[in-house]
């Protein structure tokens, strides 16, 4: 009888966990074709959502793990779209990320019936979130024909922002919106951290407009610390200098002159960042790698690098860095290089046996 009611019990629940699960969205194994003729059937017609993700996309799995089942996103979804998910980088997706221009993820596409996209949501939310965005989406008001008229009709950071957001989250180019508005907005506005985020993320290091926000670097720090400014604009360069130093940056299309990685490094530098931060020698590394000189970068991480404590997950990447220069080193270089690493160990070496004297004389005084 025992067994039979854990049996039961044991049913039960995974009943429950699937009946919950249908309570989501109903996302089917359908090509585009099929999605296309399922959402156009006469009478019954239906809006297309199409799951753009990638199997590297934490948030995607996170939404698709956490938020999708849930029972508010399937009773939304469900009687309205044609639900459908493709993996970018595989199959069909490629084909669909090519035509609609997808570059961020997750990003989910909403078509007609016809496979004409009517908007699209970008970035991670709760289900309650999503399905409010995709509620906005689809007011013609919101989309970009419509807030392109709505900032043509008055122009203001109230009209301009949403419309420079949906070309930015559409892959279009928003910095022509955004300088106008750089120019006539007040200082409040124009000097907003939502604001800045998106104008640092789109333009590129040393551009005109760049440097024009740039002049205002005392005005900006004004408003949100010296600090806070400093780390918006730092985040916008140090994973395309990371890509340089380490020599991936063709991989993820991201390409620098050796002028433009020294024009970085330059900036970076003016920012005054804690050298005790491994993240903050990235422009200089990328300068050494870019420029191939190999001397000059093993003598700066010996003068820099070799004393930041081995604590932050980031000092292990920049020695990655100097590791994977070995491979192209000549002799006298790959010595010096084990030189560096053979000092760094020493240091750690010492700071191991100084803990574990401390270690050893808690014990003896614990066994007093």
């Amino acid at each position: 009888m025992k067994k039979l009611i854990i049996g039961l019990t044991i049913c039960l629940s995974i009943l429950s966990w699937k009946s919950v699960h249908a309570q989501g969205i109903n996302f089917e194994k359908l090509t585009m074709n099929d999605a296309m003729n399922k959402a156009g059937i006469p009478g019954d017609e239906k809006l297309i959502l199409i799951d753009c993700f990638t199997s590297w996309c934490i948030p995607c799995a996170e939404m698709e793990a956490t938020e999708f089942p849930k029972k508010i996103a399937g009773d939304y979804f469900n009687p309205k779209f044609v639900s459908v998910r493709f993996d970018m980088e595989k199959g069909e997706g490629k084909e669909i990320a090519k035509k609609y221009n997808v570059t961020a993820y997750p990003t989910f596409l909403l078509l007609n019936f016809q496979g004409q996209e009517i908007n699209r949501v970008v970035g991670k939310a709760s289900a309650e979130e999503f399905v409010n965005k995709v509620k906005a989406a689809l007011d013609p008001k919101n989309s970009i024909p419509g807030l392109k008229a709505a900032y043509e009709e008055k122009k203001s950071m109230r009209t301009g922002f949403p419309y420079a957001l949906a070309l930015y989250q559409n892959s279009k180019d928003p910095s022509p919106v955004l300088e106008e508005l750089f120019d006539n907005a007040q200082d409040f506005e124009r000097f907003s951290k939502e604001y800045l985020e998106l104008a640092f993320g789109i333009t590129k290091f040393g551009s005109p407009f760049f440097r024009k926000i740039m002049l205002e670097k005392s005005n900006i720090d004004a408003y949100w610390g010296t600090e806070i400014t400093n780390r918006i604009i730092f985040d916008k360069i140090r994973k395309d200098m990371y890509q340089i130093a380490n020599e991936t940056g063709a991989k993820y299309n991201i390409f620098y002159t050796p002028k433009e990685v020294e024009e970085v490094a330059y900036t970076i530098a003016l920012l005054k960042l804690p050298q005790d931060k491994p993240e903050s020698h990235m422009g200089r590394i990328a300068l050494y790698v870019v420029n191939k000189d190999l001397d000059g970068l093993i003598a700066y991480y010996k003068r820099n690098i070799a004393l930041i404590p081995n604590t932050d997950v980031f000092k292990g990447i920049l020695d990655g860095i100097l590791m994977k220069q070995a491979a192209k080193a000549n002799e006298t270089q790959k010595t010096a290089i084990r030189e560096y690493f053979s000092g760094v160990a020493k240091t750690y070496e010492k700071e191991f046996k100084y803990y574990q004297g401390m270690a050893e004389r808690m014990q003896k005084t614990v066994g007093k």
